[in-house]
């Protein structure tokens, strides 16, 4: 495949020759980290789905509605991914995301219920003794290699945004006369809409924390935080709600983000690093 117009004279085609060497090189890098990426990734998720999720409802340890709170759609994720690692295994990288992406809104529905999930599984380790009993002895099974279940469900997540960075490679990579170019810059769009939405929802689950930091130290005051929505203005009526005292005169109002609260120290977006 040609990534450029071929230079007139022996000096300018070994230059040619040589770029596009290089960019194969550095996408040969690409797609022998993502394949064997998504290997690992589709066998971290066949543990959660079949030693968890699975286990879970046949023997009813949890109600339905809470092993749905904790592990949402993880079934429909792993289900879809292990048609993906087939088309990834068989080099078939721009349809195989083209497909795959269609499919994209069982990750959403995923980021967007994370917190909870994260809320629910914390308290059902404090409250109930067998589920406790349970995944501590799911936890010991060698196939976990001393991974947590706490550890496993950021994991698709996180694996969004490595598909950004990945197919951005790919596509940097690729000829935009190569037949893999569209399909892969398609999907670079799609899966980059679903890296943002996770970054928002991080941010605003931030914000609303330190906003709760904030009305903890109003003692003796009534005061209540709005649930959070999307947006950098967001917190505005919640912070005034918790700060306003009668009489007292009221600033320029400005959208409020993080960096009102002054030292409090922004975390991490949700998701983290694969850790195991």
């Amino acid at each position: 495949m040609s990534f450029s117009p071929t230079p007139v004279g022996p000096t300018g085609s070994r230059s040619v020759q040589e770029q596009r060497e290089k960019w194969e090189r550095k996408r040969t890098r690409t797609v022998r980290a993502l394949v064997q990426t998504e290997q690992k990734y589709c066998k971290q998720l066949q543990l959660v789905n079949t030693y968890f999720v699975e286990i879970l409802k046949a023997k009813g340890t949890l109600r339905q509605d809470i092993r749905e709170s904790i592990f949402s759609s993880i079934p429909s994720v792993y289900s879809v991914n292990q048609t993906l690692l087939v088309r990834l295994e068989n080099g078939d990288f721009g349809r195989g995301f083209d497909d795959f992406c269609p499919y994209l809104h069982h990750y959403v529905t995923y980021v967007d219920n994370i917190q909870n999930a994260n809320r629910v599984l914390a308290l059902q380790v404090k409250k109930n003794k067998a589920f406790r009993r349970f995944k501590k002895l799911q936890e010991s099974r060698p196939e976990f290699l001393n991974c947590k279940l706490e550890d496993l469900l950021p994991l698709p997540i996180q694996r969004i945004q490595q598909y950004e960075h990945f197919l951005r490679d790919l596509s940097e990579n690729t000829s935009p006369d190569y037949p893999e170019f569209q399909p892969l810059s398609r999907s670079v769009k799609l899966i980059s809409e679903v890296s943002q939405r996770i970054q928002d929802n991080a941010r605003s689950h931030d914000n609303h924390l330190q906003l709760r930091r904030v009305q903890r130290l109003l003692k003796g005051r009534k005061t209540k935080v709005e649930a959070p929505a999307q947006g950098p203005g967001w917190g505005l009526r919640g912070l005034l709600m918790g700060l306003y005292r009668p009489g007292a005169r009221l600033e320029a109002q400005r959208p409020v983000d993080g960096s009102v609260l002054g030292s409090a120290q922004p975390r991490a977006p949700a998701g983290g690093s694969e850790g195991c």
